[in-house]
């Protein structure tokens, strides 16, 4: 067996060649874009008004002009109006154009109208006031958004503004979640004594849910044949399968074998740590496969710790390490490292995890609430503040 180190560097040299596509600017958020966002104009693309008040000349100002004749009223979206004269003023709007003839504007609250008069009261101390100038953000050319930038309602507004109504991204990877066994009946079906429901493919498809990845999802029984025609099949249509189930000990634990005759390269198998001990992680030329032990705790714990992280550089999502205090000591190994369930709550005080008490790997009804794992490494003395890692 391995570190759960060790296991994190390897899986994480395994990388996925994503082609790029075209999708609506209305379905890109989240995405990845595959190209720069570049813009298309000047930012902003003229002269822009900031307040609303009047545009004047600043040289009238200088002159001693203290009072201006309302010449007219420009509104947002108007074709720009020409100052007649330096003794005028043009009432003006917030985001308008400014006036030809003007380069400064005055707000309303620095100004008094009357009678078609507008008088300063509080003077500008320099020409340009309230005027967003041609080109003070971006030129024409510049990158306004780079390619590999995760998109967000900014970058979504960014395209807009330049007129991208459709991006080119990054495809999201296809993904299937297969649970094995022949214990398992379907969600809707009522076990047999000797049965349970299998819970493991819908919370797997869930925590990927949480990262915009939708995955198909199929059930195979503990027979050769089967999981060699299925797992054949998937493996040519799919960039990365999840299983669950058939990779501890047992003699009908059939997944290292069936996946090493498909051609599928063992990267590793069994990692030092609790629970989850049995995990396997492999990969051919266009296919990825994790196969997690089946027990619930365990396939959630191998998830939070090497799925989901995985995923994430490769979508270019934020894998920032996190830490946290708990609330309680942690149960310790002396030879494998423990990932202990816990929820996590927000305070004035900070984060801080509390621990999740269950009776073992196949305790699932006692993670209600739960929001990640900690991991408590071997021997490890001092546990209050420990990795953690969200679900």
């Amino acid at each position: 067996m391995i570190t759960t180190a060790q296991a994190e560097q390897l899986i994480h040299g395994c990388t996925l060649s994503l082609e790029q596509e075209s999708i609506s600017i209305h379905q890109a958020m989240n995405r990845v874009l595959s190209e720069d966002l570049i813009a298309d104009t000047d930012l902003p693309p003229f002269n822009r008004v900031m307040m609303d008040g009047i545009a004047v000349s600043f040289r009238a100002l200088e002159s001693g002009i203290r009072s201006f004749t309302v010449q007219a009223m420009q509104r947002a979206g108007e074709t720009p109006i020409t100052l007649e004269n330096e003794n005028n003023c043009i009432e003006i709007m917030t985001g308008a154009v400014c006036s030809a003839g003007c380069d400064t504007v005055v707000p309303y609250e620095h100004i008094r109208i009357q009678d078609g008069i507008a008088h300063i009261e509080i003077i500008p101390n320099a020409i340009g006031k309230n005027i967003h100038q041609k080109g003070s953000d971006k030129q024409r050319g510049d990158v306004l958004v780079a390619k590999g930038s995760r998109i967000g309602p900014a970058e979504i507004g960014i395209a807009a503004s330049i007129g991208k109504a459709s991006l080119r991204i990054m495809r999201l990877p296809l993904v299937l979640i297969c649970s094995t066994g022949d214990e398992l009946v379907e969600i809707h079906e009522t076990p047999l004594a000797h049965q349970i429901r299998r819970s493991n493919v819908y919370a797997l498809q869930a925590s990927l849910q949480t990262i915009g990845i939708y995955a198909d999802s199929l059930h195979l029984p503990d027979e050769l044949v089967q999981l060699n025609t299925a797992l054949a099949s998937a493996i040519k249509s799919y960039d990365v399968i999840l299983l669950s189930g058939g990779v501890s000990k047992g003699k009908f634990d059939l997944l290292p074998k069936v996946l090493s005759e498909l051609g599928i390269k063992t990267i590793l198998h069994g990692i030092e740590q609790r629970p989850g001990k049995p995990m396997w992680f492999g990969r051919s030329e266009s296919c990825v496969v994790f196969a997690l032990p089946g027990n619930p705790v365990s396939t959630l714990a191998c998830s939070a710790r090497y799925v989901l992280p995985w995923f994430k550089r490769q979508l270019k999502l934020d894998v920032t390490d996190s830490w946290v205090c708990v609330n309680d000591k942690p149960a310790t190994h002396a030879t494998l490292n423990m990932f202990i369930p816990v929820q996590i709550e927000h305070s004035k005080e900070g984060i801080t995890a509390h621990l999740l008490r269950h009776q073992g790997s196949g305790d699932f009804s006692a993670l209600s609430g739960m929001t990640g794992f900690v991991e408590v490494k071997a021997g490890q003395s001092e546990t209050s503040r420990l990795r953690y890692f969200p679900l």
